[in-house]
């Protein structure tokens, strides 16, 4: 009997089908990093991060392509790889541009998105022997089949393929100053692109993208200030006269990375007493005496996305009163701050508001006698707040650094707020002398004003005084 011609049509079909789906199957088994197939607790269906579907990823392309020059074309390589005494790596920690448009962990990988919205990757060339060390790469099918490249080739092929890319564009779009484990600089029609001065830089597109975070990415954000969050309260619980540094900044990395942190955002500040003063302090060395503060900033990164928060509390449990007097002034204009969070606010307004507050709260504190709070904002006030009352927050803990404190601010922005006090270690200044305060939250702009993100730590004074050293009772 004949074949029925639309029985074979569909026959071949449901194989195809079927033959496609185990490639994609295959493909996600040896991605490299999870997805939903090896990883179902982490990632759904779709997913390349959590709450993060490929869908939007291919979004985020398509909007930088909408930026982009007609027959313009933008390079992305992957972080490298950095190593410890030559040999031993780090911990990967990739890109935010790069991981922020492909969603890939990886290193060895170069991405380029073009004007007419194609997404081409090249990816690391087999390799048993470093598979053996490392374990499975991203590999050209997974490329496509997972992370959504309409090309996908071994990174041997990128002289080549990508050469052609550059030789036909009218403008390449590229951070001269990234580091660029594949040498793409190095490429003949790269330098050429230079020397017909079609070289424009990348990172101001990419920040204008990132400066406003979407749904998935506050989720993220969020659960990274409540993993912060809930380290600062532990290591509140944890303190009494004589706590170490060290044990302060070991049991935050820990609550971090047991809640499911990758990294800590970068080293944590536990300085006690005087070292407080100093903004960077890092070396988290000595134990903290019963009458001092410690000032604990710390942050982590949750898939990628940053925290970043302080708080200042008395290990002895209560605060003294020039301690007190200081830690309130801070206080009053942390809040003052924070009510100002709300669309159309901008950064610069909200740092010349804490600069004009905290100036005026030296002046009733005295720190300065003679000094009127005008005297004090005409400069001096440097010397007791050096720093800015915020930043941009995001894949980055400085996010999108070239996006302008004169922006005004919309839903979905994200930021910290971060006024402080540091009264130099100086008998000039009387009892006042070595204390240093800051009270830092992270904080998304809404429709209607503001979310803190890391608003489950106390900070009001009888609050936290209750909570110091809890957990030892």
């Amino acid at each position: 009997m004949a074949a029925n011609p639309g029985a074979l049509r569909r026959a071949a079909a449901r194989f195809v089908a079927a033959t496609q789906s185990a490639e994609s199957l295959r493909a996600s088994a040896l991605a490299g990093q999870p997805t939903p197939l090896t990883h179902p607790e982490l990632l759904q269906p779709g997913e390349l991060l959590p709450g993060v579907s490929a869908v939007e990823f291919a979004a985020r392309r398509d909007r930088l392509a909408a930026l982009l020059p007609p027959g313009g074309i933008a390079v992305l390589p992957a972080a490298p790889l950095v190593y410890m005494s030559g040999v031993i790596p780090y911990p990967y920690r990739q890109s935010a541009d790069f991981l922020y448009l492909t969603g890939i962990t990886q290193p060895y990988a170069v991405a380029a998105v073009d004007s007419s919205r194609r997404f081409s990757l090249f990816v690391a060339d087999p390799d048993a022997w470093r598979e053996q060390w490392d374990g499975a790469r991203l590999g050209p099918v997974a490329a496509a089949e997972v992370f959504g490249a309409h090309e996908a080739f071994p990174i041997s092929q990128l002289p080549s393929r990508l050469g052609s890319m550059l030789g036909e564009a009218s403008a390449v779009l590229y951070d001269a100053e990234s580091k660029d484990p594949c040498a793409v600089r190095h490429l003949p029609a790269f330098q050429a692109a230079a020397a017909r001065h079609c070289l424009q830089p990348l990172r101001p597109l990419m920040h204008k993208l990132r400066w406003r975070k979407s749904a998935a990415e506050l989720a993220l954000l969020r659960r990274s200030a409540k993993l912060a969050a809930a380290a600062m309260v532990g290591c509140i619980q944890q303190s009494h006269p004589g706590v170490h540094e060290h044990l302060l900044a070991a049991s935050f990395e820990h609550t971090c990375k047991a809640g499911g942190a990758q990294r800590m955002a970068y080293p944590p500040v536990v300085a006690g007493g005087p070292d407080a003063c100093t903004i960077h302090y890092s070396r988290n060395d000595k134990p903290v005496p019963g009458d001092h503060m410690v000032l604990l900033d710390g942050g982590c990164e949750y898939q990628g996305y940053c925290s970043d928060v302080t708080r200042t509390w008395p290990v002895g449990s209560k605060y003294s009163g020039a301690q007190r007097a200081v830690y309130e002034a801070v206080l009053s204009v942390h809040r003052a701050c924070l009510a100002a969070c709300k669309p159309g606010t901008t950064l610069r307004q909200l740092h010349h508001t804490s600069v004009r507050l905290l100036a005026d709260a030296l002046a009733q504190l005295g720190v300065q006698p003679g000094h009127s709070a005008s005297d004090i904002m005409q400069g001096s006030y440097r010397r007791f707040y050096p720093h800015s009352v915020g930043h941009w927050l995001g894949l980055d803990t400085h996010d999108s650094s070239t996006m302008s404190h004169d922006r005004q601010m919309e839903p979905g922005v994200v930021l910290t707020i971060e006024p402080g006090l540091y009264i130099p270690d100086d008998p000039a200044f009387g009892h006042f002398r070595g204390i240093g305060v800051r009270i830092e939250d992270d904080v998304a702009i809404t429709a209607s004003g503001h979310e803190v993100l890391s608003g489950d730590v106390p900070v009001g004074v009888e609050d936290i005084e209750q909570l110091v050293g809890s957990g030892l009772r």
